[in-house]
């Protein structure tokens, strides 16, 4: 689903966008009076770490198909196959 569509699925018009951006834009946003505002990526805060990996094409279509039929994301394909590979070394 592209922007548009999610906007038009969800009634939001370009001007909403531009009404609940401003506070962020222009400096006047302030979180509520007990919310803790972190710097840093959120992935940081629970211990991970994004990694890029480049496989061949057919590769990942592959893991694709395998992780539809077992109704999971790739990720977890993914995932699964580094935890073996750790476990191996161990």
């Amino acid at each position: 689903m592209n922007v548009n569509d999610f906007m038009a699925k969800h009634g939001i018009t370009d001007a909403d966008l531009d009404r609940m951006a401003a506070p962020y834009e222009d400096g006047s946003f302030e979180p509520e009076p007990d919310g803790k505002v972190f710097s840093g990526s959120h992935l940081d805060a629970v211990g991970t770490r994004r990694v890029t990996v480049v496989y061949d094409a057919k590769d990942t279509q592959r893991v694709a198909m395998i992780a539809r039929s077992k109704g999971v994301k790739p990720s977890s394909v993914y995932r699964d196959a580094l935890e073996y590979y750790l476990a191996a070394q161990a």
